[in-house]
Formats: C-alpha cells, sequence, structure tokens
C-alpha cells in the first residue's frame, strides 16, 4: 500500500477543477497566441501582394506609355510611372514577416530589384531617343521582353507569397485543430472523471445515506479516495459505524427498559397479588404503599394508612425491647425480621410474621423501608394446641412405656423358659432314644429303628428351631453403635475362611476391599455371613463358582445412600417368589438339595433394617441370584433395643 500524501500535494476536487481549467485555459491561450502569431505573420501579406501587382500594373503601364511614344505619346507619363515603380520596389524592401522568411518571395524580389534598374534605364533611353526619328522598334522588344521578366518575377513573388500565406493558414487551421482536439479531450476527460470520481459516488453517497436514514444502519459507501468526497465518505462510513454503535447501545438499553418494565410490571403484579401483605414507608417511617393483601388481613383501606406511620397497628402487648432491636437492625443497614402481636382496625389480636428491608441509595443512605407481614395467627393457634398435644402425648408415651417395660419382662422370661424349660424335655427325649439304641439296638426290628432315628431328627430339629428364634430374636436387642467398618475387607476375610473350610471345591471371588460404610461392624459381619454364606451355599454345583462383592452403582458415583451387591452364578430362584425370600424359615428349594434352616436372609434384613437400610434380591433359575443392599450414609443414632436389658448378644451365644 502507498503512503498517503502529504495534504498539501493531495489533489482535491478544487484543484482538480482549477486543473482542468487551467487545462482548457492553457488550451485557448495557445489558440489565441496561434492566431496572434498567425496574424502577425499574415501582417502586410495583403498590402504587399497589393504592392506586386502595382508592380505588374504598373510594368504593364509604363511598356504601354512606351508604346504610346512613338505615336506621340507624353514621355512626362513614363517617367511617373517608374518613379511609381520605385516607390513600390521600396516599400517591398521592409517587407511582410512572411516575405521576409519565404525564400522563394525573397529570391524573385531579389531578381526584381537586380532587373529593374537595366530596364528604368532602358526606358529613359528610349524616351530621350523616340524623338530622332529612329526606328525603336529594336529596343521596344528588348524593353518589352525585360518588362516580361520583371512581370515574371513579380508574379513569382506573388505567388510564392500567396503560397506562403497558404501553407501559413493550413498550419494554423492544424494547430488550431490539434488544440482544440486537446480541449475537447480534457472536457470529456474532465467529464467522464466528474461524473465517475464526483458524480456518481455523490449519488451512491446519497443512496447510502438514504438507506441509512431509512433504517439500515449496517449500510458504508465503501467509497475511498484522497478527495473532499473521499473524506466525506470516509466521514459518513466513521459517522455511520458510530452512530450505529450507539444505536445498538441504546436498542440494547431500550431492550433493558423494557425488561426492566416488564420486571417491573411481574414485581408490582406479583405484590398486588402476594398472599403476604406488603408495607412500604419512607425514610421517616411515613407510609407509602400497602398491597391489597394489607388491606384483607387489617381492614385498613390505602387511604385509610398511607401518610400514617404503621405503629397504628399497634397491640400494645408486644414487648418495647422487640421495637428497640427492630430499629437498631434498620438503622445499621440490616434486614430484620420477627413476630409482632398486631391489632386490627376491628380491634381483633392478629400475629404476623415481619421482615422489614431498609431500601438503600448508591450513597448507602436509606430511602425506604419495606415489609413484608405474613398473618401467622392460625399458626401460633396451632402450636398452642399441638404444646398441648404433646403434654397429652408424653403422658400416653409414659404409659405406653410402662406397658412395654411390663411386656419386655414377660419377654425376657418366655426367652428364658424357651431357653432352658423347652430344652430340658428335649434333651430328655435324645438322652432316652440314645439309652434305647445303645441298649437294645440289636433287638429293634421292622420300623423301629427309622421311628428311633426320627425322634432323634426331631429332636434336633426343635432345638436348631430353638437356636435360631433365640439367635432372631436377639438381633433385634442388641444396641447399634455405629464406627466405620471396611466392609470389603470383612467381606474378603468371610470368604477366605468359607474356601479353608472346603478346600476341594473352585469359586472365583471378586471383593472390592476398598469398601468401607458405617454401622456396627458385630451386626454387619452377620448380615454378610449370611449373605455370602448364602451365595457359597447356592453355587455348589458350579465350577467354577462365581461370588462378587462390590458397589452396584458406577464407579465415581455419589455414594450417599449408595448400593452394595453380592452376586454369584449358583441355583438362582424364581422372582414369583421372591418376597419370601426373607421370612424366617422360609425355603425356595429343596432340603435335600441344599441343607439349611431357613433363618439366614431373615438374619441379613433383621440387620440392614436395625441401620435403617433397605435390602432386595434378583435372579433367574439356574442363572445365579443378586443380593442388593443399601445403607444410609449415617445410620440410625446408637439405641438399645428395649428388650436388650439382660446383657448383649455375646452373652447368650452359647446356649445349647
Amino acid at each position: 500500500m502507498n503512503p498517503p500524501l502529504p495534504a498539501k500535494y493531495r489533489l482535491s476536487i478544487g484543484r482538480k477543477i482549477a486543473l482542468v481549467f487551467l487545462i482548457l485555459a492553457l488550451a485557448g491561450g495557445s489558440s489565441m497566441l496561434l492566431v496572434f502569431w498567425a496574424q502577425q505573420q499574415n501582417k502586410g501579406v495583403a498590402s504587399e501582394v497589393n504592392i506586386y501587382g502595382s508592380l505588374r500594373y504598373r510594368n504593364q503601364q509604363i511598356q504601354l506609355a512606351l508604346y504610346e511614344l512613338g505615336h506621340g505619346g507624353n514621355a512626362g507619363k513614363v517617367e511617373s510611372l517608374i518613379g511609381e515603380y520605385e516607390q513600390a520596389l521600396k516599400s517591398l524592401q521592409s517587407g511582410s514577416p512572411l516575405s521576409q522568411t519565404s525564400a522563394d518571395v525573397q529570391q524573385h524580389l531579389a531578381a526584381v530589384n537586380a532587373e529593374w534598374p537595366a530596364y528604368r534605364d532602358a526606358g529613359r533611353k528610349y524616351v530621350r531617343t523616340h524623338t530622332l526619328g529612329v526606328d525603336r522598334h529594336t529596343e521596344l522588344r528588348q524593353l518589352a521582353e525585360q518588362a516580361e521578366k520583371l512581370l515574371e518575377h513579380a508574379n513569382g513573388a506573388t505567388q510564392a507569397l500567396s503560397d506562403s500565406s497558404t501553407r501559413l493558414q493550413a498550419q494554423m487551421r492544424e494547430y488550431l485543430q490539434r488544440i482544440l482536439l486537446a480541449a475537447a479531450a480534457t472536457l470529456v476527460f474532465a467529464y467522464l472523471y466528474t461524473r465517475r470520481r464526483i458524480i456518481v459516488p455523490l449519488h451512491e453517497l446519497s443512496a447510502v445515506a438514504l438507506r441509512f436514514a431509512g433504517g439500515d444502519y449496517g449500510v458504508r459507501s465503501g467509497f475511498r479516495s484522497r478527495d473532499e468526497i473521499g473524506r466525506l465518505a470516509e466521514t459518513f462510513d466513521h459517522m455511520a459505524a458510530e452512530t450505529e454503535n450507539h444505536i445498538t447501545l441504546i436498542a440494547a438499553d431500550l431492550a433493558d427498559i423494557r425488561r426492566k418494565e416488564a420486571e417491573l410490571r411481574k414485581l408490582t403484579e406479583a405484590i398486588e397479588h402476594s398472599p403476604a401483605a406488603v408495607l412500604i414507608t419512607d425514610a421517616a417511617g411515613t407510609i407509602e404503599y400497602i398491597n391489597p393483601r394489607f388491606t384483607e388481613i387489617t381492614g385498613y383501606t390505602p387511604d385509610e394508612v398511607c401518610g400514617r406511620k404503621p405503629s397504628l397497628l399497634k397491640s400494645g402487648q408486644t414487648l418495647q425491647e422487640t421495637y428497640r432491636e427492630m430499629w437498631r437492625s434498620l438503622r445499621a443497614g440490616q434486614v430484620w425480621r420477627g413476630e409482632l402481636l398486631n391489632r386490627k382496625k376491628n380491634g381483633e389480636l392478629f400475629w404476623e410474621n415481619t421482615q422489614i428491608s431498609p431500601v438503600l441509595d448508591a450513597a448507602g443512605l436509606t430511602t425506604h423501608y419495606v415489609a413484608v407481614k405474613e398473618d401467622v395467627t392460625a399458626r401460633k393457634q396451632a402450636e398452642q394446641a399441638l404444646a398441648m398435644l404433646n403434654l397429652d402425648l408424653e403422658r400416653r408415651v409414659a404409659a405406653r412405656t410402662q406397658q412395654i417395660e411390663a411386656a419386655n419382662h414377660e419377654l425376657q422370661a418366655f426367652s428364658h423358659s424357651v431357653s432352658h424349660d423347652l430344652r430340658t424335655p428335649l434333651r430328655a427325649i435324645l438322652g432316652f432314644a440314645q439309652a434305647i439304641e445303645e441298649d437294645a439296638g440289636d433287638r429293634l426290628t421292622g420300623e423301629l429303628p427309622d421311628y428311633l432315628r426320627r425322634i432323634q431328627a426331631a429332636a434336633v430339629r426343635m432345638g436348631e428351631l430353638i437356636d435360631n428364634l433365640l439367635e432372631l430374636g436377639r438381633i433385634g436387642q442388641v444396641e447399634l453403635m455405629a464406627q466405620p467398618v471396611h466392609l470389603g475387607r470383612m467381606a474378603r476375610e468371610i470368604l477366605d475362611g468359607m474356601a479353608r473350610r472346603e478346600p476341594g471345591r473352585r469359586v472365583d471371588t471378586e471383593v472390592d476391599e476398598s469398601i468401607v460404610v458405617d454401622g456396627d461392624p458385630r451386626l454387619l459381619r452377620i448380615a454378610l455371613e449370611c449373605l455370602l454364606g448364602n451365595a457359597w451355599k447356592f453355587s455348589a454345583g458350579r465350577d467354577p463358582a462365581r461370588i462378587v462383592f462390590g458397589w452396584a452403582g458406577q464407579d465415581g458415583e455419589d455414594r450417599t445412600n449408595a448400593v452394595l451387591m453380592i452376586g454369584d452364578n449358583g441355583a438362582g430362584f424364581n422372582m414369583d417368589y421372591a418376597d419370601k425370600l426373607f421370612r424366617p424359615f422360609q425355603s425356595l428349594h429343596a432340603a435335600d438339595r441344599f441343607a439349611g434352616r431357613g433363618i439366614g436372609l431373615a438374619t441379613a434384613k433383621r440387620v440392614i433394617d436395625l441401620h435403617g437400610g433397605h435390602i432386595w434380591a434378583e435372579g433367574e433359575p439356574e442363572r445365579g441370584a443378586r443380593f442388593y443392599f443399601e445403607l444410609p450414609e449415617s445410620p440410625p443414632a446408637a439405641t438399645r433395643s428395649p428388650f436388650a436389658e439382660n446383657g448383649s448378644m455375646n452373652e447368650t451365644q452359647g446356649v445349647p
């Protein structure tokens, strides 16, 4: 890009027009000078041509006068004509500029000057001698010949002068034509340039200005030049860009104003239809506005309260300290919240939950106060009624506690009876059955040995049922002591113990040992032993068996109330009977295929329930089962069952 010329060298429109006029003036001046020069050149040519013509004429007159002398003519006439001839010849000596510059004219003039003296002298001699009577025809012929030569030279000079004048005129016309062509070309160029660089840009700039005025604020002329129109177009484009920016800002401001107006309308509508009473005062506490809800609650209309103080609502039963605290907060520019006992227009007392906010200006000075009031009279009355109900409930709870304590004592007595009194006859049955088998075993015939074995098995089964019932009951009597439990490590220990007890089985285990939960470690170990033992038992027919313990969700998920899963590829179960899984002494498989007491899943469910969690299962026959359970982030606070008054679970586990 060429660097811009200095301002003094730039061709402005005025300078361009001045340059065009200068070119036209030069063309006109050249034409005038050319015409003046041609006039100077032709100056005297006509008179000089006339003089040469007079030379021819006088030459002929002299010759005629000489002829007339022979017939009595006047000799003085010849001398007079000779004098006139010489006078004309002298006038030709200075000559016109054209004749002086023409070699042909000067040559003929020199020839005339050279031959004229001889002719003049011969003519005078002829005049002097024509009276002697001598025959002068020969001399007259010689004079005629000399006169003819003079005439030829005069004609030649006239012709040469005429030719020179003609050539000068032709040259002048050629010059004039060139000057006129140059002037015409200048005018055409000036017109085209003016149209292209002035008229068209001005027209386009005018159209752009009209479009801009019509709302097309993004339009630009794009015209650039180093003259006034270019600067005008550039200035217009700059002005249009600035104007567009201003219009954009103004439009944004208008949109913001409209948005704020809409928000203000919505806010006004919200306040007008608010279920809470709204009251606005000035900085001095004089009421300026109340909404319709205020009128509904208090009974005061806007005309009755506007211009007055909110103290007209005072009931006289609110502590003065409450008002002093309120004004301390408001004068500090803080929001005050509290409950006031006020009085309606009809004298009725009512409670209102009040929030008062100061409105501050840019300087931080309070200009208004906005109070939002909610009628909480019904809530206060409900609280009073609830307090009365609580008192009654406390009395009922105390009475119910006494009943529960009595039932607890009865249940403890029953447990002691089950644990000791029922086991005594069972031990007697087993003892007598064993004595019969030892004393009369060989003498028992028929079905008696089978009956004896059935008696022994039923007694053992009855003992196991008693143990299961006691164990299930003890789960609910244990005091829950929550603490962080490394459940993954615990599951690994349990599975490793099972593997040591049955080294012949091939079981693939996958355990997330990083799992840590909050709970009671004793109870959670019981639940894990039940669930993992269940998976170990029902996957006995698989080679290899597979048991998985870990989080059921994706890695990195929020583990609040996270779900844990124990899965296996064992016998599975039919989902139609899933509701029976966690019931005591219920089994979905034949006892001859999978031995068990039917108490494990019920025990696991009771442990999870005590922790405030949830357990469920999914499965398909012969395609394995998956047991899911979730534990809350924080289990219930450590509690002790009302039935756990005589020792912990460990103290009764050894009951036979």
